[in-house]
Parts: structure tokens; C-alpha cells; sequence
């Protein structure tokens, strides 16, 4: 399998951790059970699948566990040509380059129905500029006023289209119990759904959420002596608890606001008077303090 055709990338650390990804899926599948090995190539990073299920809890393998190869005869040939390192060493590796590399950390997923094992590598950032825009736009200062864990449940959802407790329990390293806690939280807060499906339950941004009219009162924020309506306060206001605003945004929390054109001249307005700059990242466009 020619990796080299798959991924252009320099850092031997992660070729060396997708080369793992590919053997343990071939070491460990179960080719009695029905399915074939899949290894698909997103804009986002990579799925690895293959039929079967893992011989040891999900957590179990991110802390480091390991559990004897089900295919023994395949890892041994593997060895032979130099690849695959010891036994139990290939989660690691992969940990660790997506850590050095500041990517989402890799959702290994063992789904006990369909009898198989997927392992998603992300080579996205955890909190990327457009999602953490996404949700301030989504969730007005609602957003700003979660706790990180629950900022990084919400973008975490926002990215992989769907969250679950087995999922966050490898992103934020903490016991099923505080994660459940954390998920109802949200779902009372009317920013996540939930979906049950038998005993697993997975967990969606609510893209239907509408921001409340108390959300918009910022009076307890500070402003300088400026020479601002009331208008602009709020927008201004806005910006110093969320770091930004877009055209959009402005429309949904601003009463007085009803069309883009609107929110741009009130925009221009704090511009000229030197309390914000706009900024521009590919096709997103933003405002935040000067």
C-alpha cells in the first residue's frame, strides 16, 4: 500500500503512525466474521476499518493496554519485512504523533452490533478558528459563559457531526460520569440533542438553537468613554466577551438590526472610531478588538 500516494506529508512521525494504523488494522481483523478493510481518505484525515471487535475495553487501549494479536501468523510476516513494532506499541505511536502535532486526538470506535472497529484520525486542530466562530455565531454569549470542557463537547460535535460519552471520554480524559454530567448540562441548556439508539446515545449541536433576549444583557461589561449609541454598545460589548462578530451574528442579537447591509454600517462605524478591525481567513470574514 503506497502511503506516499494516500497523504503528502513530511513529518516521518506520522507516516510512521498511519503505516501502524494500517497493520493493526490488518493484525486484528476478524476474517470470519463478515466486512472488509477499509482505509478511506478524507479532506480531514483518514478512517481505518475492519470486521470484528476489540479484545479490550476502548479505554483500556488509550491508556496504553494491549491484548495478544488475533492474527499472530499475519504479525509475524509483518515483522519479518520490518513493519509493525512490538506488540501494543502501534496505539501509542499513533497518540503520540497527532499529539506533537496538535491534531484532534484519534476516535477509535468498537461497535459491538455491526461487529467492527473503525479508527478515525483527524488532522484538524481541536478548536479551529471557523468552528470556535461557528459557535459564538450559533450560541451568541451563551457560548463564552460555558466551561472549556463544555466549549470543547460543543466543538467537538460541531466537527465529527456527532459526539458520545465513549467518544469525549478520549478527548477530555475524564470518567464517564463527569462526561454524562457535562452532556446533560447541555441538553438542558437546549445546545446539544440527543439520540438514543438502544443502549448508546449519541449527541448533536442543536442547529436550531435561538438566542435568548437575556443573553444580550452586557452592562456588566466595561467600555471606554466613548461616544457610542446603543447599538453599537451592544455590538462593541459583544465583542470584548466573545473576541468576535460577524455581519450575521449582528442580525441575529441586534432587534434593530434586520438585514447584512445594517450590520455593516454599524460595523464601519466602530471601525472609524478605531475599536475594531476586520479581519478575513479564506471565505470567513470577522471582526474583533483593534
Amino acid at each position: 500500500m503506497a502511503l506516499e500516494g494516500m497523504i503528502r506529508v513530511d513529518d516521518t512521525a506520522v507516516h510512521k503512525a498511519i503505516r501502524e494504523a494500517v497493520v493493526n488494522m490488518i493484525i486484528h481483523a476478524d476474517y470470519h466474521s463478515t466486512g472488509i478493510l477499509k482505509v478511506i481518505k478524507y479532506d480531514d484525515g483518514f478512517l481505518f476499518s475492519n470486521p470484528g471487535n476489540l479484545k479490550l475495553p476502548v479505554h483500556a487501549i488509550y491508556e496504553g493496554g494491549h491484548s495478544v494479536a488475533r492474527n499472530p501468523k499475519i504479525q509475524k510476516m509483518f515483522r519479518m519485512i520490518g513493519l509493525g513494532d512490538n506488540i501494543g506499541s502501534g496505539f501509542p505511536t499513533i497518540l503520540k504523533a497527532w499529539g506533537d502535532e496538535k491534531w484532534r486526538q484519534p476516535d477509535l470506535y468498537d461497535d459491538q452490533e455491526l461487529h467492527q472497529v473503525e479508527l478515525r484520525l483527524w488532522m484538524v486542530s481541536l478548536m479551529p478558528t471557523e468552528c470556535t466562530e461557528y459557535l459564538n455565531n450559533k450560541f451568541g454569549t451563551a457560548y463564552c459563559h460555558l466551561h472549556s470542557e463544555e466549549q470543547i463537547i460543543l466543538a467537538t460535535a460541531y466537527l465529527e457531526e456527532k459526539v458520545s460519552n465513549a467518544r469525549l471520554q478520549s478527548v477530555l480524559g475524564l470518567h464517564s460520569t463527569e462526561i454524562g454530567k457535562l452532556l446533560f448540562n447541555l441538553v438542558e441548556k437546549n445546545m446539544l440533542i440527543a439520540e438514543r439508539r438502544g443502549r448508546w446515545t449519541t449527541y448533536h449541536i442543536n442547529r436550531e438553537y435561538v438566542i435568548q433576549p437575556e443573553q444580550l444583557e452586557l452592562t456588566d461589561i466595561s467600555i471606554p468613554e466613548l461616544d457610542l449609541n446603543r447599538t453599537d454598545q451592544l455590538i462593541y460589548q459583544f465583542v470584548q466577551v466573545n473576541k468576535i462578530i460577524t455581519t450575521q451574528q449582528i442580525v441575529d442579537i441586534i432587534d434593530s438590526i434586520s438585514t447584512k447591509q445594517g450590520a455593516s454600517v454599524a460595523i464601519n462605524r466602530l471601525i472609524n472610531k478605531g475599536l475594531l478591525i476586520k479581519v478575513r481567513q479564506g471565505r470567513h470574514v470577522f471582526y474583533t478588538l483593534k
